[in-house]
């Protein structure tokens, strides 16, 4: 259910009335100064017309001039030959292009990126994540965030090598885990990565890591409150996750007043090694901040809360949670007192659709936004929109302008009728039921 913002800009362009997508039947310039399709033939010369500011696209993938656009000079129909502005290579025969004689493709690419956003409620991005744990003072313990694929971003490194894994079997909870290589080392949180951990001062507090490695007595974690080390056995297995209820646990006492708070991985030996799901539990009073920044929440608002039964719970339903308060600006998800600890949360909401590639924003051609037809068809009017108040601002003359402002009369009904039609169905408030 995705579609790529190439194939997003074809379907802008067919509903524009601005599509031609072709390919060279010969050679053209060495220079690469033309394009020959004898399908151009049946065009009038004046078909491309100079004034309005033509330009090809070149996409055809394994092209030394893939997605370069430039400006056409002029059409010959004798032999269907365009001229432009000169591209990096010659345009040999059988190359994919399309032509752009309305609007661009990076107008139109620009277009599109936008509408994403503007079209919001009507379209959204669905968010469904359970990678954080009730009530767990570690910021991240899940390994989500990640600053590059090897630096996560509330977690310091020591001298092993740390990447992030999605493949399937080799995280516990969430969408990644962090694997240790190459050397010896250690992976901890300490307060410069996360300063509520100064909260825990004279608390007792309960530190767990799932871990995964062929190699006993690898992997071990531990407090540190500035003054004592307090270690935590090592793993034992040497096949598959340590088990759902038996993570590697530490428990100890921080200080009332310590210099340090930090809770460290340490990988020991020299082997491949996988950890995920760390936890740190205290009986405190004061319940901990969970961090739902990075969780596409549109205005980091979730609409629906809900907490595992019991442990690793695989079945359904999870219980809702009523009255969570939000630090919106922060970032912050906020449980009331009665929520039980050291349990998985869902978070469900909606946030604003973009084109990623490899899960980051991108204006790549061959980057993908997560909807498809007919949802597709609320974005193209969206963006049509956006390209047609664009052209009507005082940058043109009367006449040319007036004809734009009508076309915005059409898109603007045209986006309401698709929005009522196949806009999005919205999440349900929970009002006064739930845990």
């Amino acid at each position: 259910m995705t579609t790529t913002l190439a194939n997003s800009r074809k379907e802008l362009s067919k509903q524009l009335g601005d599509y031609h997508d072709s390919a060279s039947t010969s050679a053209g310039a060495a220079g690469g100064t033309t394009i020959v399709d004898t399908a151009l033939m049946a065009k009038a010369n004046d078909w491309v017309d100079t004034e309005m500011s033509a330009y090809d696209l070149i996409t055809e993938a394994a092209h030394a001039c893939l997605d370069e656009e430039r400006i056409i000079a002029g059409l010959s129909n004798t032999a269907g030959t365009l001229t432009v502005l000169a591209h990096t290579a010659q345009i040999g025969s059988g190359v994919d292009y399309e032509i752009h004689r309305l609007f661009t493709a990076s107008e139109k690419r620009r277009a599109l990126v936008a509408a994403a956003r503007l079209a919001y409620p009507a379209i959204y991005e669905r968010v469904w994540d359970e990678s954080l744990v009730s009530k767990n003072w570690l910021k991240d313990g899940s390994f989500e965030i990640w600053t590059t694929t090897t630096n996560l971003t509330y977690w310091t490194e020591t001298t092993s090598t740390v990447t992030q894994i999605s493949t399937g079997g080799l995280f516990k909870h969430g969408s990644y885990s962090a694997r240790l290589t190459t050397l010896a080392g250690s992976l901890s949180q300490t307060v410069t990565d996360n300063t509520d951990l100064w909260k825990l001062a004279g608390e007792s507090v309960t530190f767990t890591v799932q871990c995964k490695t062929n190699v006993a007595n690898s992997i071990r974690i531990s407090i540190y409150d500035g003054t004592t080390y307090t270690y935590s056995s090592y793993n034992d297995q040497i096949t598959g996750w340590t088990g759902d209820s038996e993570p590697l646990t530490v428990t100890a006492t921080i200080q009332d007043h310590p210099s340090a708070v930090t809770f460290t991985i340490h990988h020991d030996v020299v082997a491949t090694a996988y950890v995920d799901d760390a936890r740190v539990i205290s009986d405190c009073v004061e319940s901990p901040r969970l961090y739902i920044g990075n969780l596409g929440l549109a205005e980091n608002r979730p609409v629906q809360v809900f907490v595992e039964p019991s442990d690793y719970y695989y079945g359904e339903p999870w219980d809702l949670i009523h009255s969570v308060d939000i630090d919106y600006e922060g970032g912050y998800l906020l449980l009331p007192s009665n929520v039980i600890a050291d349990r998985r949360l869902r978070i469900r909401g909606i946030g604003y659709l973009d084109f990623l590639a490899s899960g980051v924003s991108s204006t790549a051609w061959t980057a993908t936004i997560n909807i498809d037809k007919p949802q597709l068809d609320i974005l193209i009017a969206q963006a049509a929109l956006y390209l047609y108040t664009e052209m009507a601002m005082p940058n043109f003359t009367s006449g040319i302008r007036k004809d734009y402002i009508e076309m915005m009369g059409y898109w603007k009904a045209e986006l309401r009728d698709r929005k009522n039609l196949f806009g999005m169905e919205m999440l349900s408030i929970p009002v006064s039921w739930g845990v």
